[in-house]
């Protein structure tokens, strides 16, 4: 099992611990990339070592690594199910535990990274959740350059190097 797969179960167990017994593909891909950002910010560092590539689309990036990785554990560890909301036109495809893994192929401290993560964005709607995403380094990025060239960036991969580390960082560092 590859670090995105181990990843993935590990975010579906804590949000199952924190009452959502689901999250949508959206949260998910959200979730992952936020972790991406906000470890690079943090550390300066990749936390899937450039392995995971994310590209601009409509609702915010997605990853076709991620795609791949739900289809590893589509059927051994998770399920992938369609819901409709009654207040949504469409329906939402939801992924759940089937089998809990007993232990993880993570540090304690990326997992408490991960739960820090979580604890920040997993009580947010899906609205707020992509305002944020969209205000990311990466985000804003591609689309200052959508509006420079007049051009649709739909496709087209993020620049993690966007992203600067935190001042806090720097100044621990720097002492």
């Amino acid at each position: 099992m590859n670090r995105l797969e181990e990843t993935i179960l590990y975010v579906l167990s804590r949000a199952k611990q924190r009452g959502k017994d689901n999250l949508s593909k959206f949260e998910l891909f959200k979730f992952i990339y936020l972790l991406e950002v906000e470890s690079r910010k943090f550390t300066g560092r990749s936390f899937f070592s450039n392995d995971v590539v994310f590209v601009r689309q409509k609702n915010g990036p997605i990853s076709v690594d991620i795609y791949d990785a739900l289809n590893n554990l589509d059927n051994k560890y998770i399920r992938i199910s369609q819901r409709k909301k009654e207040d949504y036109p469409y329906a939402r495809h939801c992924l759940s535990l089937i089998k809990e893994k007993k232990t993880y192929n993570l540090e304690e401290s990326e997992m408490m990274f991960i739960n820090s993560i979580l604890e920040s964005y997993l009580p947010l709607s899906i609205k707020k959740l992509k305002n944020i995403v969209y205000k990311t380094e990466p985000m804003l990025d591609i689309q200052d350059k959508e509006k420079e060239t007049n051009q649709d960036m739909n496709g087209r991969p993020l620049d993690f190097n966007t992203i600067s580390l935190d001042k806090d960082v720097v100044d621990l560092i720097a002492n």
